[in-house]
């Protein structure tokens, strides 16, 4: 699936998770960045997918570490979503790579924080996996993998590697997340403090949008909004 993967894992205890094809790289990355930075002060590590030349020179200009692939084009069953395959990449590089200390947070790159956690709020986060929930779903938007469930993440990476192999099913990252990790323990990343996953239609929407931890809208909508913090606000 992945062809000559470039650069190392990290080996931070915590750090942020993102990954992404190169159009949702340029056009998210910074506020991405700027904001996690500011709230969550982790390290940052990316994993890019068919990055171009230009994209490489501006991780190499920023405090992240980063790794990055080109697409193995012959094993997507057509179809089949690119976008959802780009999604399930974190989860697979995650799962093949965990050591055995660490925990990762994994965020959208399309999502942005809006606040800073407190103590417990942290805690949360550090003391074993944790997800939000929608509909029944694990929701993979914004969630937390636990060193001790490395067993599990390594067993959902090869999960999400065999169904892009063999079939052309969308949603791949949610559908094995939520089959491995639904009956194990977790802690629910609750949706009036952490992530609201709704589409912003009102005024009402936006408000409620912005009292959460974490912003992030689904559908469409909210992806042609103009992005406020651009390259030239985070680099040198």
């Amino acid at each position: 699936m992945f062809k000559n993967v470039t650069g190392d894992w990290p080996t931070h205890e915590r750090f942020i998770l993102t990954s992404c094809d190169d159009l949702y790289f340029i056009k998210y990355f910074p506020r991405f960045y700027k904001t996690y930075k500011k709230h969550w002060k982790l390290p940052v590590h990316v994993h890019l997918i068919d990055p171009s030349d230009n994209s490489i020179q501006r991780l190499d200009g920023l405090d992240v570490s980063y790794t990055y692939c080109t697409t193995d084009k012959s094993v997507l069953k057509w179809p089949y979503s690119y976008e959802t395959y780009c999604q399930a990449q974190r989860f697979i590089l995650l799962g093949y790579n965990m050591l055995e200390n660490q925990s990762v947070i994994v965020a959208d790159v399309d999502s942005y924080a809006l606040k800073t956690p407190n103590e417990a709020q942290k805690e949360t986060l550090r003391s074993d996996m944790a997800f939000s929930t929608y509909n029944g779903r694990l929701m993979a938007t914004f969630c937390n993998f636990h060193h001790g469930r490395r067993t599990q993440a390594r067993r959902s990476a090869v999960m999400m590697q065999e169904l892009i192999e063999q079939t052309d099913r969308i949603g791949v990252d949610q559908l094995v997340i939520k089959k491995v990790f639904k009956r194990l323990p977790y802690n629910d990343l609750k949706h009036s403090v952490w992530i609201r996953h709704r589409n912003v239609k009102t005024k009402q929407d936006l408000k409620e949008h912005n009292n959460r931890l974490i912003y992030h809208e689904k559908g469409t909508r909210g992806k042609y909004k103009p992005i406020e913090i651009t390259w030239t606000d985070i680099q040198n």
